[in-house]
């Protein structure tokens, strides 16, 4: 029988992209993204990026709930396509994983989103393993209100330009899994600011897959930084390599972003 488990939402990353209580079952999970003008974005045109925060919980979730006790889900790494914007009239958005595999070191999932007419926006792959816990995070801070809707997600997380091909992301509220460390989802929209900022995107480009490896976490009560690194730039397509630095300035994250001209 399905079970509402509105404690592992209420995170700050959770608020951030409107992400409503997820429903999991033995096999699989649903949850629901309020979508809405704070998508836009200067740089990249739409936060694709923002799709990961709900496909990293709604995969991860179904490996936490077959966890046993004393034992919970750190992702390894996550690949998210990204087949077309979402919307930003404020319809909802559905998020559903299914578990994949499972033993005793952990998860495979996938993960789909689709719009409100049941187009598809995004998939994603996670693999994860479980880390011994004294007991299972649940969120016990209370989640922040959500950003005014008008507050493009760039801006409501602080994301600053530090040099040419480095961001910087400060603490924030809105950063927080769990467990206190900076959200995997949050790092994938990390990435994908960071790479369009280094090719210079001004909105004529758009992500299409990030494939990001997590090495080690990041604190989200201190600094994050991205720096980028520009493999190829064609016509209309380009490969940029981003790792994320945790406050001690050690690798948590190294991504792939692959991004193409959206009119060709």
């Amino acid at each position: 029988m399905p079970t509402s488990t509105p404690q592992l939402v209420l995170g700050g990353a959770e608020a951030l992209v409107r992400v409503g209580p997820v429903t999991v079952t033995p096999t699989g999970a649903q949850l629901t993204v309020e979508s809405g003008p704070w998508l836009r974005d200067p740089v990249t045109g739409c936060s694709r990026g923002a799709l990961g925060v709900p496909l990293d919980d709604v995969t991860g979730f179904l490996v936490a709930a077959a966890a046993p006790p004393g034992r919970w889900p750190v992702s390894l790494g996550i690949r998210l396509d990204l087949l077309a914007d979402p919307p930003l009239d404020g319809s909802p958005l559905t998020v559903r994983g299914e578990l994949a595999g499972l033993d005793e070191r952990g998860g495979t999932t996938r993960g789909t989103v689709t719009d409100a007419r049941g187009g598809l926006l995004a998939l994603v792959v996670q693999r994860s393993h479980l880390v011994t816990v004294d007991e299972a995070p649940s969120g016990a801070t209370p989640a922040p209100p959500p950003p005014d809707a008008g507050i493009p997600l760039r801006e409501a997380l602080g994301f600053r330009a530090a040099e040419p091909g480095v961001l910087e992301l400060p603490p924030s509220v809105f950063t927080a899994n769990g467990m206190g460390n900076v959200h995997g989802g949050i790092l994938i929209c990390g990435t994908e600011f960071a790479a369009a900022s280094a090719l210079d995107a001004a909105g004529e480009l758009r992500t299409t897959s990030i494939d990001i490896t997590y090495v080690r976490p990041a604190d989200a009560h201190g600094a994050t930084t991205f720096r980028s690194r520009v493999l190829h730039r064609g016509r209309s397509l380009a490969v940029v390599q981003v790792t994320a630095l945790n406050s001690a300035n050690k690798p948590c994250a190294i991504a792939t972003a692959l991004l193409q001209d959206r009119m060709r």
